[in-house]
């Protein structure tokens, strides 16, 4: 399984009672991926509502990925790690 660490601009979005909501961040992330998902620690400081994500793009050393979250998980160094689905 590969590994990347770094700065990543994430767009992401939240159902609410109005509809999507798409909102974005920059965040330190570590990346793991393999064939078919992906693995995305992200670190603090983290927008409040991002556990909430239901759909997640992010650019990363110059390439955009994009997944539905599947499973999320927050740890306890405080970092949020979401388990994505390739889009």
């Amino acid at each position: 399984m590969d590994s990347i660490n770094g700065r990543a601009r994430i767009d992401y979005t939240r159902d609410t009672l109005f509809g999507p909501l798409a909102k974005q961040a920059e965040c330190q992330v570590s990346l793991q991926h393999a064939p078919g998902w992906l693995v995305l620690k992200v670190f603090q400081p983290l927008p409040d509502d991002l556990h909430d994500a239901q759909t997640v793009v992010f650019a990363l050393e110059g390439r955009r990925t994009s997944g539905v979250v599947k499973d999320r998980q927050r740890l306890p160094d405080h970092s949020l790690r979401l388990e994505l689905e390739r889009q």
